[in-house]
């Protein structure tokens, strides 16, 4: 009985969907995945000529277009095994590539000749066995992600629409039937809508989001626990998109998947590919494995075919197009207009603060003034609004979304009513006591409006203490020195305080402030003035490091002597036997060489940047700063693919030499311990540095490649240097615990080898507990990994090129500097595990409300983050790019233009917590 290609389709799609819902047993997977990788290698060692075609492929995979040429070698089975492996793995989970392949496949067979339609047949048949191997292969190794796969694309929900406006013929289509719709039908999950030509439609979402429908365009609605998804197959759509509090809006094309929280944008999607253009909010496009997000006024498209066109004619055929186009017009303008007219807090080349310092100050930090940034946004923003009703309409909407919070406004003027009186630079110091805490205090700061500041703070005073009675008192003096015998508390008096200081004084001097809660601190600033940089200060290296950042423009910067503050802590001759030896072990990791901390933020070319710098003393040749070497190149991250969720990675001088330190200290916090290691040496006949770390190389990495439920897909990568030894010591301590095992009555540990493509795999398992550990040595690398698949696909990674290195997103986060490589990384992208677990674990009755939203929050906005650290000579620096997002210092995003409400929305929630709590 002959079937039908849809047919056949369908009984596909059942086979697939019970193979992915079916639960199978570990050890039938275990035994199958050896069986068909064992075929791919051998496959893989006789196709040396079939490498030839796949020659003219690209070297390096990096999105859609790479994976799409390997298609018709893939048909032809000359495909290699890790490629073949590589784009079966990438059309599991990527729409398009999938649909190209069975467009690509369908076309194959329709164009091959009936004379030969038997060989074909049997062609096909062995080539689909070795297909559903593979298939049931990879379902296996990506069961781990079927969860997150499945929130994403099933169907959960009603996911009801109604068509609320309808202008011509526009009908419910499937496969059995058309029939024309009428306003006020609903159309149920999955039922596909289509206008026909000059029709147009609006359709009504249950969460009150508005489609509206160009005509010849059709989709279907679906929905998940994370959102409704308008499937748009062809045509033209104009979204607005409703509030989306716990989840998101998507708009998924066959090239591209569209997501927001609440917006007004369009998507084209035609034969050449998609248009995506906005007219308010944000919008995240995802196309190929690459992310844009987009603001009013922008456009991209997922061709470069397609060009970009004005928005006004991408949005002409909608009855509300003069709508957006103005409130597009205005929006943008805002935004252009507030970054063009109001600058930014600029960097400092020099402080007038530094040289008034006290000698023994041990903390500083320095602020930049951007109340001025703030309120001129501000003040720019209303007056646009009120000149444009499509900006006032947006206005008053969001307003009436935020009822009950405070004004954006009034937070701002006072912010405004504050800093305009300040300079550009606000500094705060600190000393240490006897008992090696904070003490001194010191609050400096510039003031442009001297004399208008004096009458401000005394306004605020009494606020202050009207509001107060049982805070601090506040007091301005004139003269510290000429007032000491006056205003000084006596001993007694400060003997009996405890806690925070019974009085703040504040000394205003022409053209800055000063605020301490000790009269002598102020009467020492004051005999300084007269002599800037008498007190001592100017000749520490803490001084010198500091002014270092000023010459290089300093923004936010926060410092501390490192060097003082842990000889205070030491107190050396002045500790109990255990403190001794805890800081003879310090001692020993060169925790006690540290001389500075220091923290900077600033803005470069349009980026914030972030750092942090531990400075050791020079010359320190054990401990922490000699672990790391300097930037390297890491070979290991080749082993890891784009799609990491999590990646760190670090080069290090001598293995050898970081053992002895960590031994080292170990003997001095723990002898006991040290002593029983010692022993068991000697018992067992291995030596922890000998054994294990001299075989290594400096290169090490650590990856969560891959699902993480039911358990994390992680991977391990060693540089190894003696192959042989090192497996020797594997082996012998195995056969030792063995040993142990076999006294306690335990099945202990079983070795597996297996050969495939002129290479061994090891694979180690505990009777007891059924954990086992995956690894094979490639190319001076130990991989390790949970199972065989992912050892595999590790090993198959690096062989065609498809690598974390080539990932557009982790490309973007790269630093402009000078520097080729890295000491040490920490790369996240986490936004794909989060964002599901989120929403989920955020609905959780036992968590507060405030929780699950910080829970929400962290799913939807997690960009992928790089955090990295160069080993230089006497300091480690760490530093990370923090664009966008609250840290970003640019005049629009202060307010969150163009959706301003962002920042109010925040305060508002902080606002409420603390007028909660009693």
């Amino acid at each position: 009985m002959k079937h039908s290609n849809n047919e056949t389709d369908a009984v596909l799609d059942r086979v697939t969907e019970a193979i992915r819902t079916e639960e199978i047993d570990s050890a039938l997977v275990n035994n199958a995945a050896e069986r068909v990788w064992s075929r791919l290698s051998a496959e893989r060692t006789s196709a040396a000529g079939a490498d030839q075609a796949e020659a003219a492929q690209s070297e390096l995979i990096e999105g859609c277009a790479d994976f799409q040429t390997l298609i018709p070698a893939y048909l032809r089975g000359q495909l290699s095994g890790p490629r073949s492996l590589l784009l079966e793995d990438h059309t599991h989970e990527c729409i398009p590539c999938r649909k190209a392949l069975k467009q690509a496949r369908t076309t194959r067979v329709a164009m091959s000749p009936s004379a030969t339609g038997r060989q074909v047949s049997r062609t096909g048949s062995s080539h689909a066995n070795w297909r559903w191997a593979v298939a049931a292969v990879l379902v296996v190794g990506f069961a781990l992600g079927a969860f997150t796969i499945f929130q994403r694309y099933s169907n959960t929900g009603a996911a009801r629409a109604t068509l609320v406006e309808v202008n011509g013929p526009v009908y419910r289509v499937s496969d059995t039937e058309s029939r024309a719709l009428k306003v006020g039908e609903e159309l149920a999950r999955g039922e596909k809508i289509r206008t026909a030509k000059d029709a147009y439609a609006v359709v009504r979402l249950e969460d009150g989001s508005l489609v509206e429908t160009k005509e010849r365009s059709e989709f279907y609605v679906s929905e998940n626990s994370d959102g409704v998804t308008v499937h748009l197959d062809r045509g033209n759509v104009i979204v607005q998109a409703a509030k989306q509090r716990e989840r998101h809006l998507y708009v998924a094309t066959p090239d591209s998947l569209v997501s927001v929280t609440g917006t007004i944008f369009s998507v084209n999607s035609g034969t050449k590919g998609s248009r995506v253009s906005v007219v308010e909010g944000e919008v995240h496009v995802n196309h190929a494995g690459t992310d844009r997000v987009l603001h009013p006024g922008d456009q991209t498209t997922t061709q470069a075919s397609l060009e970009l066109v004005p928005i006004k004619d991408e949005i002409a055929w909608s009855r509300q197009s003069e709508k957006y186009v103005k409130l597009l017009s205005g929006l943008a303008s805002l935004r252009d207009e507030v970054n063009r007219k109001v600058s930014q807090p600029e960097v400092r080349y020099s402080t007038r603060f530094l040289n008034l310092l006290p000698e023994g100050t041990v903390l500083y930090a320095a602020l930049p003034n951007i109340s001025v940034t703030l309120s001129e946004s501000h003040r720019i923003m209303q007056e646009r609004i009120n000149q444009n009703p499509a900006l006032r309409q947006w206005w008053e909407s969001e307003q009436a979304k935020e009822r009950g919070g405070p004004r954006l406004g009034q937070m701002i003027g006072q912010i405004r009513e504050f800093g305009e009186y300040l300079g550009d630079e606000i500094v705060v110091s600190a000393q240490m006591n006897e008992k090696g805490e904070p003490d001194n205090i010191l609050v400096l700061g510039e003031l442009k409006n001297s004399a208008g500041f004096r009458p401000y703070v005394e306004q605020q005073i009494k606020a202050l203490n009207l509001l107060s009675k049982n805070g601090p008192k506040v007091r301005i003096i004139d003269d510290p020195v000429n007032t000491a015998a006056a205003t000084a508390p006596t001993p007694a008096t400060t003997e009996a305080k405890a806690g925070p200081p019974a009085e703040l004084l504040i000394w205003i001097q022409n053209d800055f402030f000063a605020a301490a809660p000790k009269l002598e601190q102020l009467q020492r600033l004051q005999a300084t003035t007269a002599s800037p940089g008498a007190n001592g200060f100017v000749n520490t290296p803490f001084y010198a490091r500091i002014n270092e950042l000023y010459r290089e423009g300093a923004g936010l910067v926060v410092a501390a002597d490192l060097e003082k503050i842990i000889a205070r802590a030491v107190r050396d001759g002045q500790n109990s036997p255990e403190e001794s030896a805890r800081i003879e072990g310090y001692r020993k990791l060169g925790l006690l060489d540290l001389r500075h901390f220091i923290v900077e933020q600033r803005e470069k070319d349009g980026h914030t940047q972030s750092r942090a710098s531990l400075i050791f003393t020079e010359g320190q040749q054990h401990g922490i700063a000699s672990w790391l070497a300097a930037p390297g190149p890491m070979g290991a991250l080749q082993y890891v693919s784009p799609d990491a969720n999590v990646v760190s990675a670090f080069v290090v001088k001598e293995p050898t030499a970081l053992v002895d330190d960590l031994l080292g200290f170990v003997e001095t916090a723990s002898p006991d311990l040290r002593k029983t290691l010692q022993e068991m040496e000697a018992k067992r006949g291995l030596n922890i540095r000998d054994d294990f770390a001299a075989p290594l190389g400096g290169e090490f990495a650590f990856a969560i490649d891959g699902p993480i439920l039911p358990s994390p897909s992680w991977k391990m990568v060693f540089e190894v240097y003696d192959q042989a030894r090192l497996q020797q010591t594997f082996e012998r301590v195995v056969e030792q615990l063995n040993q142990w095992a076999a006294k306690e009555g335990k099945g202990g540990l079983r070795w597996e080898r297996t050969e495939a493509g002129g290479r061994t795999f090891y694979t180690l398992k505990s009777v007891d507990f059924g954990l086992e550990v995956h690894y094979a040595y490639a190319d001076g690398y130990l991989v390790a990994a949970p199972s065989r698949a992912l050892v595999d696909r590790a090993l198959s990674y690096r062989e065609s090129g498809y690598t974390l290195l080539s990932s557009p997103r982790f490309k973007a986060q790269l630093p402009a500097d000078g520097n080729a490589n890295f000491s040490a990384l920490l790369y996240h992208d986490l936004a794909p595990l989060i964002e599901p677990l989120a929403q989920r674990v955020a609905k959780s009755k036992s968590l507060p409300e405030d929780q699950q939203q910080a829970i929400r929050a962290m799913g939807a906005n997690a960009p992928p983050t790089l955090a990295y650290a160069y080993a230089q000579g006497d300091r480690i620096v760490l530093a990370s790019n923090t664009d966008g997002g609250p840290f970003g210092l640019s005049p629009s995003s202060l307010l969150g233009l163009p959706n301003a409400f962002a920042l109010q929305h925040i305060m508002h929630e902080a606002m409420s917590e603390k007028n909660a709590k009693p």
